[in-house]
C-alpha cells in the first residue's frame, strides 16, 4: 500500500492524518469541499481535488485518476447544531456521500482498501451503566441526526465486506480534539474563550452548555495513528477508538482554566445546550488494541495545554 486518499482532507482531522500519513511516507491525495478553502494545505506534498462526495461522477472520475491503495473517509456534516439545522443535506453527505465512495471501490477498484469513520455518537445513551464501556456489539441507539446518519453509512459500509468480500473497515472514533480544531466543539470552544480573556481580548466570562455530561475524549493524533494502523493491519470490521474512560466537561472548563492562569465567571448559555444530552459514555479500545497494538498515548491535560497554546498562538497574530 502506497498512495492513500482522504476525503474531507481540509478538516481538522484530516490536516493531521495527512501528515501521519506523510511521515510513515505514504503518497497522500485528498478531496476538498469544493466550496472551502485548501490553501491552508500548500505546505504538504499532497495532490489535491476539490468537488463534493454527493456528486458521483466526480468522485468517480477523481478516485480514477489518483487510482489509491487506500482511502480513509472523513468527509461528513459533523457539527451536531447544523445536523438538525438541514437534516435533508445531513443524509445527503453522510449517507449517500459514503455510499458514492463504497460503490466506486464496488464497480471500479474492489481490491482497494477503504477506511469509513464512522462515531462513538451511534451508540447514543446507554439504557444503564451495565452496558458501559461501549464495544463494537452494543446496540446503535443513535440521539441526533448526525449519528442516525453515520449509524446508517456505519450499518451500509459493513455489508461491502460481508457480501461482496471486499476490505471495508469502520472506524467509530468517540470525542476527540487538539490544536485546530474548530470553536464549534466544547474543548476548543473553552479553550479559545479562556485564550481571548488570557490575552485581554474578552471580558472575563466563559459562556458554557451542559458541564455535567461525561465524555470519552482522546487527542486526534492519536486518533489518526489509529488510522494509520488500521490500514496496515486490518481489511475489516468495526474499531473503536478511544480513551476507554470518561471525563466530565467540567474537568476540561477546570483544567483550561487553571493551565491558563486566568479568573473567569462562568455562565450557561441556553444556546449551547443540546435538545438530548446523554449524561454518561466512554468506550472500550480493546479489540483495536488486540489487533493493531493501537492504544492512546498523548494525555488529556497535555492535549489541553496544546490546544490552548494554538488558541493564544493564532489570537495574537
Amino acid at each position: 500500500m502506497k498512495r492513500v486518499f482522504i476525503t474531507g482532507i481540509e478538516g481538522f482531522v484530516g490536516r493531521y492524518l495527512a501528515e501521519e500519513l506523510l511521515r510513515a511516507g505514504y503518497e497522500v491525495g485528498g478531496f476538498y469541499y469544493k466550496h472551502a478553502s485548501a490553501e491552508h494545505l500548500g505546505k504538504y506534498p499532497v495532490k489535491l481535488f476539490a468537488g463534493d462526495v454527493t456528486e458521483r461522477e466526480n468522485l468517480w472520475k477523481t478516485l480514477d485518476d489518483f487510482a489509491p491503495d487506500a482511502v480513509v473517509h472523513l468527509a461528513a456534516i459533523t457539527f451536531v447544531p447544523q445536523s438538525h439545522q438541514n437534516p435533508l443535506n445531513t443524509w445527503r453527505t453522510n449517507l449517500f456521500g459514503t455510499l458514492n465512495l463504497l460503490e466506486w471501490a464496488r464497480q471500479k477498484s474492489p481490491d482497494t482498501k477503504v477506511l469509513v469513520v464512522s462515531s462513538g455518537e451511534v451508540y447514543g445513551a446507554p439504557q444503564d451503566e451495565s452496558e458501559l464501556p461501549f464495544d463494537e456489539h452494543s446496540r446503535l441507539n443513535p440521539q441526533n441526526v448526525y449519528a442516525a446518519t453515520k449509524s446508517a453509512a456505519d450499518l451500509g459500509a459493513q455489508q461491502y465486506p460481508r457480501i461482496w468480500g471486499m476490505k471495508v473497515i469502520v472506524a467509530r472514533p468517540f470525542n476527540h480534539t487538539g490544536p485546530g480544531q474548530s470553536p464549534n466543539f466544547v474543548a476548543s470552544a473553552f479553550a479559545k474563550q479562556i485564550a481571548e480573556i488570557a490575552l485581554g481580548l474578552r471580558e472575563p466570562v466563559v459562556k458554557v452548555g451542559n458541564l455535567s455530561a461525561h465524555r470519552d475524549f482522546s487527542d486526534v493524533r492519536d486518533i489518526v495513528r489509529g488510522y494509520r494502523l488500521l490500514l496496515e493491519k486490518v481489511d475489516s470490521g468495526v474499531f473503536n477508538l478511544c480513551s476507554g474512560k470518561p471525563t466530565q466537561i467540567r474537568w476540561i472548563l477546570d483544567k483550561l482554566i487553571e493551565l491558563a492562569g486566568v479568573g473567569v465567571r462562568v455562565e450557561t448559555d441556553p444556546a449551547r445546550l443540546r435538545p438530548v444530552d446523554v449524561p454518561l459514555i466512554y468506550g472500550s479500545h480493546k479489540k483495536i488494541t488486540e489487533a493493531t497494538g493501537w492504544e492512546p498515548q498523548i494525555p488529556l491535560e497535555r492535549t489541553l495545554a496544546d490546544l490552548l497554546e494554538w488558541w493564544k498562538r493564532n489570537l495574537a497574530k
